[in-house]
């Protein structure tokens, strides 16, 4: 049979998750939808499409090539490139009406010179380093930014924005520290304000902000875990209730009864406790299902939990299927989801974050959208 493992990207629970975060704010608060890295693993054109039907106001890549991507399908909300600009794509970036983040002074002369050679301004979003201590100008740095534009009409300033790097943290100290962040934040408003009019969209808050500090919307907030259906909280955690966009599903590619004693897998890891009938399911390591889930992970069939069994291989993965009656080639099985595993629940197996693991659903896996 042709390799039968798909990610099922199921757009009602995305609009559903949409619909959720925008119920948490006032009317005017929009939206940047961030769909970097193929919209975290769930294919970034139609999920662009439905942020686009659902009213979004601006969507967030990571790159030039994410956001011409973009443009090439159609999109035509405005696309803010989240890693930057370099000089060698500039031209590229504004061509296809793309936004720059800007993140050093360094970046306004060739952002300027390639406007005033295309006739027409720029569109940046000033980032401010606030404590992430990553991409961003420091708020003294922001502030001559800030002035460089103003006088400058090669550049628009569209957005003014920072990013919260201890939002999700369960302690106090984290709490403290992004409220650290958001009042330095907040105390640079008054002078752009002044100096840019209310036409500057101000955004800060990501998803775990979006969770913990909405009290602070600005005017956009910028969710992505979330939208995702995935919560950046510890457990325990209050957030809304959001749906799984990804179910990964797949087909039993080889059945057979082993005796008691057997060996699966490499090195031995799983031996049969008794007669066992072990499936083969086409999906491994190579397509994200990591090798850390090996002795801990279960996937389902016929909506009934089934260990898997033995070392997780490169491009199959065993499973336990002896207790599942009328199982056979070909029946269905869920890799991920709600009635096998999700991802949050992987991701604490494998001592990471549920980002990593969505991303990492490799490309030989076909996204098929759903509802």
């Amino acid at each position: 049979m042709a390799r039968p493992t798909v990610a099922e990207i199921r757009l009602s629970a995305l609009r559903h998750n949409i619909q959720m975060i925008r119920a948490l704010f006032p009317q005017g608060v929009g939206l940047l939808g961030i769909v970097k890295a193929n919209a975290y693993g769930h294919g970034a054109l139609p999920v662009a499409r439905a942020l686009e039907a659902e009213g979004a106001r601006m969507l967030g890549v990571a790159t030039v090539e994410e956001g011409v991507e973009l443009r090439e399908g159609g999109i035509r909300l405005p696309v803010v490139v989240l890693g930057g600009v370099d000089p060698p794509q500039a031209t590229e970036a504004h061509a296809h009406g793309l936004s720059a983040v800007l993140f050093d002074l360094g970046q306004i002369g060739y952002l300027a010179r390639t406007a005033e050679t295309a006739g027409r301004p720029f569109p940046v979003h000033v980032k401010v380093d606030t404590g992430m201590g990553r991409l961003g100008l420091l708020p003294q740095e922001a502030m001559v930014a800030a002035g460089r534009i103003a006088s400058n009409h090669a550049l628009r300033l569209e957005g003014w924005m920072t990013h919260l790097s201890s939002a999700d943290g369960p302690s106090a100290e984290d709490r403290e520290y992004t409220a650290t962040q958001l009042a330095t934040f907040q105390g640079m408003l008054p002078a752009v304000r002044k100096a840019f009019g209310d036409g500057v969209a101000v955004h800060a808050l990501n998803s775990a902000g979006i969770l913990r500090f909405r009290d602070e919307s600005f005017d956009l907030v910028r969710p992505g875990i979330a939208m995702y259906g995935c919560s950046p909280l510890p457990p325990g955690g209050a957030s809304p209730d959001l749906r799984p966009v990804m179910r990964v599903v797949s087909k039993v590619l080889s059945l057979k009864e082993l005796p008691a004693g057997h060996a699966v897998s490499y090195n031995r890891r799983y031996r049969c406790d008794g007669a066992r009938r072990i499936a083969v399911v086409p999906i491994g390591y190579a397509d994200g299902y990591r090798r850390a889930l090996t002795g801990h992970a279960r996937m389902s069939v016929d909506e009934r939990p089934v260990p898997v069994a033995g070392t997780v291989c490169m491009d199959h993965t065993m499973i336990d299927v002896t207790e599942v009656p009328g199982v056979a080639i070909g029946t269905d099985v869920e890799v991920m989801g709600e009635a096998s595993m999700g991802a949050m629940e992987m991701a604490r197996i494998c001592g990471t974050i549920p980002y990593e693991i969505l991303v990492q659903i490799g490309p030989r896996i076909p996204r098929v959208t759903v509802g």
